[in-house]
């Protein structure tokens, strides 16, 4: 009796323990994985937190990307003006003037009498050509607008130039004058010639435009006065 009554209190004995040692166990695991109100709040800030990062730089990102776009968009405009601008010479300042050039023509012609002066574009060069007769010959003078040189001297028969109006070059408006007055008339583009010639009495600067929207590219303008006489 007392044998049976040993083996059901060691097997009583020994359910027990398992049952505290498996209780104990869960209860262990519950601990491990039970999250408290303060740690959730702790987490919940940090993941508000990680949001808040990263909207932050989503938004720096596309500021930058905005602002990066202005910039390209603002230097291509200003690219595109200062490449229009630059091929004109409406704001050019040569070494030489066109009073110079007429001076060396008349010192080279001191009997001539000057028919037209205008300024062309050589091979990236600039020059004054100068022309006009005198008894007996057609004569004309180019100088480099530049070095002042003498680029090349003609003189052929008199031809029919008596014809050909004398331009009397006192008192005339600058070129830059002119070029302004012929663009503001157009409208856009730039100056790529200037010419001065003579018509029934009034003398003008023939204005050469380029790259405008107008068809009208060559612009009559009185060398008295500056004003708008007509397109040709």
């Amino acid at each position: 009796m007392k044998t049976g009554m040993s083996k059901k209190a060691l097997i009583g004995a020994t359910t027990l323990a398992t049952s505290l040692v498996l209780a104990a166990c869960s209860s262990g695991n519950q601990e491990d994985t039970t999250t408290t109100p303060s740690e959730a709040s702790s987490e919940m800030m940090m993941s508000s937190d990680q949001i808040d990062s990263s909207s932050m730089m989503s938004s720096d990102s596309s500021s930058s990307m905005s602002s990066s776009s202005s910039t390209a968009d603002s230097s291509s405009s200003s690219s595109s003006n200062t490449d229009t601008s630059s091929k004109g010479i409406e704001n050019k300042t040569f070494d030489v003037s066109m009073e110079d050039a007429v001076n060396k023509f008349k010192d080279e012609y001191s009997d001539a009498e000057i028919t037209s002066v205008s300024i062309d574009e050589d091979s990236n060069n600039y020059v004054y050509k100068v022309e006009g007769y005198n008894a007996t010959n057609e004569v004309e003078l180019e100088v480099d607008a530049t070095t002042g040189e003498v680029m090349n001297k003609d003189t052929d028969d008199k031809d029919n130039v008596d014809d050909d109006e004398v331009l009397d070059l006192a008192g005339l408006v600058s070129p830059q004058e002119a070029m302004k007055a012929a663009l503001d008339k157009v409208g856009s583009g730039y100056a790529k010639e200037w010419g001065i010639d003579s018509k029934n009495g009034t003398i003008y600067y023939e204005i050469d435009v380029e790259g405008s929207d107008s068809a009208n590219d060559d612009v009559h303008i009185d060398a008295k006065t500056g004003e708008f006489l007509e397109f040709d």
